[in-house]
């Protein structure tokens, strides 16, 4: 049974299948993050492979896109300023959403 987050406002999913799709993702992130006059609508989530092989891979994966994203924004001068929910997202993928307290102050009034 899927989590209530599935239904999380987001500006995009991305989903990672590879670790080749980090690079790719961080990028993307950080210019939303860094475009945004006010980080107070960013929201995105982040999936990741969920199968009884992949459990470590998607362990691995996220623990690097987590590095590479914090290490950008420093290198812009941003203080990530998000939050985050891991949970299950459905059979084949693990969620993750990063978003700002804003993002999920709404979302959990509406629900």
């Amino acid at each position: 049974m899927p989590s209530h987050y599935a239904k999380f406002p987001v500006l995009e999913t991305i989903d990672i299948k590879e670790a080749s799709d980090i690079r790719w993702a961080v990028d993307r992130m950080v210019e939303a993050y860094v475009a945004q006059v006010s980080q107070d609508s960013f929201s995105y989530r982040i999936l990741l492979p969920r199968d009884q092989k992949s459990t470590a891979k998607a362990k691995r994966m996220g623990l690097a896109f987590q590095g590479e994203f914090v290490l950008e924004l420093r290198k812009h001068n941003v203080v990530p300023r998000v939050r985050e929910v891991r949970y299950v997202h459905d059979e084949s993928h693990y969620g993750w959403l990063l978003a700002s307290s804003e993002v999920y102050d709404r979302f959990e009034k509406e629900d």
